[in-house]
């Protein structure tokens, strides 16, 4: 679901507690879509960007492209999911500046 939801073959996302969330703004909230048993995909009601998901657990994941300073060192990745879903051709290096 997260490639058709980003149309991109990878997507770097920051993951919040909850409670360390605020959906501040004329905006509100985002609007979601029902995306599979645990977890809605959310994105803006008037463009329809992506901004993330918001997961049943106690977990809010946002798109690293939804922040004003993407190169922020504390959204820097520390981890890889869903590497075996990766095309062949991709090489991830995990821990690694390559």
């Amino acid at each position: 679901m997260c490639r058709r939801h980003s149309g991109a073959l990878t997507t770097a996302w920051a993951e919040f507690a909850r409670d360390e969330v605020s959906w501040t703004g004329p905006g509100g909230a985002p609007a979601t879509f029902r995306s599979s048993d645990f977890s809605s995909r959310s994105f803006c009601p008037a463009c329809g960007s992506t901004l993330g998901a918001i997961d049943d657990a106690p977990v809010i994941a946002l798109v690293l492209g939804s922040f004003d300073k993407p190169n922020a060192k504390e959204l820097m990745p520390l981890y890889h999911s869903y590497r075996g879903g990766r095309p062949n051709w991709w090489h991830v290096f995990a821990g690694s500046d390559d």
